[in-house]
């Protein structure tokens, strides 16, 4: 059951109305899961599972705030994910038309939403913008994250064996992440040649070998932590694991240790490009996002081309480094001038880097 914390929602329905007001906006719809977690500060509206928009919607207008759901869920709502916040409940019975037509109806002469809707302004990345800075709670509620998917990944990564079919390995992480409360919006479990031909090699009946990958992308309470780990069932580790393996650890910490206040997305990517092109994997940046910002959205990769948009205190990262046959992953942290890898947790074997004075540990190739 979700508790809200009243002082930071009325944090973040100021932020809301502060940006209304300036938008010239009468009222802000937020139908999207991500945003409904965000403003509730963990709640969840989820019904209908692959799909963004929830079973209810939030509506902020300069004085009040509504929640349009249908009967079926509203009461639930109400009692487990909005607990002890004031706001007007507004039901509809499945017949009386569509909640987002009551909520856009609610939001006044000049409403937007966060997702398309006719008559309404579609500000789903201005919304975003007002995630951040992230809040104590919300850093706090990562750092649990980010220790319990290190947790989860190393007990996983010591059970697995060379035989077992790729669904037993998903499986096993989901049912972990479920006893926690955890979602996976992503499951990945690649290996061998599977984790060459394949950025995204989603489980598919295939056995184990000697090299194993394990991605989740993680959601607590709305929060993501998406992470990626590799694992060799032998004493070395090939030349043409290893060689690609450490081009990309290389560059993940340069690219966290990187998120400084002020830098640019774009010249981080450029970064990524320049140290890709001196390995040798000169156009590998071409075949997957370089990774970006996370919170509520799982990634928000586009800001690398944007070179008006900079890194900002209080952010989460996510970068996905991968070449062909490599890719590596970690939440983490920049706060108060300084990094944290908040999936870093102590329990799996790590690298260490020491750039511009400033020591990170990465979770390194587990060798079985």
């Amino acid at each position: 059951m979700n508790q809200p914390d009243r002082a930071e929602m009325e944090l973040k329905l100021s932020r809301v109305r502060t940006y209304m007001k300036r938008s010239g906006l009468t009222g802000v719809v937020l139908a999207r899961k991500d945003n409904f977690s965000w403003l509730s500060c963990g709640g969840n509206n989820r019904v209908v599972v692959p799909v963004q928009e929830g079973v209810g919607a939030l509506v902020v207008t300069m004085d009040h705030l509504y929640l349009v759901a249908q009967v079926m869920d509203g009461q639930r709502l109400l009692d487990e994910e909005l607990a002890g916040i004031e706001l007007e409940y507004v039901p509809l019975h499945w017949y009386e038309g569509p909640i987002m037509q009551k909520a856009l109806a609610l939001a006044g002469s000049a409403p937007a939403a966060d997702v398309p809707a006719d008559g309404a302004r579609e500000v789903l990345s201005d919304l975003y913008a007002l995630h951040y800075p992230l809040t104590e709670n919300e850093i706090s509620k990562l750092r649990w994250l980010g220790r319990t998917v290190d947790e989860i990944l190393t007990r996983t990564a010591y059970r697995i064996q060379p035989g077992m079919v790729d669904y037993e390995v998903e499986a096993m992480l989901l049912g972990q992440f479920a006893s926690q409360n955890i979602q996976c919006d992503v499951l990945l479990v690649g290996t061998d040649e599977r984790i060459a031909k394949y950025r995204h090699p989603s489980p598919a009946g295939a056995r184990l070998g000697k090299y194993v990958l394990l991605h989740p992308a993680a959601r607590f309470e709305g929060l993501h932590a998406n992470v990626t780990r590799s694992v060799y069932f032998g004493d070395t580790l090939p030349e043409e694991i290893e060689r690609p393996y450490r081009a990309v650890m290389d560059i993940e910490a340069a690219c966290i240790a990187s998120c400084v206040a002020g830098r640019r997305w774009s010249d981080i990517l450029e970064m990524q490009k320049s140290m890709l092109a001196e390995r040798g994997y000169e156009e590998e940046w071409r075949g997957h996002f370089p990774g970006g910002r996370t919170g509520y959205p799982v990634c928000e990769a586009d800001f690398s081309l944007d070179p008006k948009k900079c890194i900002a205190d209080r952010e989460a990262y996510d970068w996905f480094i991968t070449v062909t046959g490599a890719k590596v992953e970690e939440l983490s942290l920049y706060s108060d001038g300084r990094h944290e890898v908040l999936s870093a947790a102590g329990n799996w074997p790590v690298r260490k880097y020491e750039i511009n004075g400033e020591v990170i540990e990465l979770p390194d190739m587990l060798l079985r």
